[in-house]
């Protein structure tokens, strides 16, 4: 079970993050797609399952404008 001091700290990076915006959300996803995160994840492409998670869900759903010029 975690200490008191580990659970403050938990505590504040929560805080941290909902400062800043950020939103938890917990979901379930099938062993493929965790088998594919860890994967991704064992060969460097990403350095955590968290940021693997943000970076796909950031490409599926944040549109950005393509850099043109005119």
């Amino acid at each position: 079970m975690a200490d008191a001091a580990s659970r403050k700290r938990a505590q504040r990076l929560r805080q941290t993050r909902r400062e800043r915006g950020d939103r938890e959300m917990n979901v379930w996803v099938s062993h493929l797609v965790g088998s594919a995160i860890d994967e991704a994840v064992a060969s460097g492409r990403y350095p955590s399952r968290q940021v693997a998670i943000a970076h796909a869900l950031e490409a599926t759903f944040v549109r950005k404008e393509p850099n043109t010029v005119t």
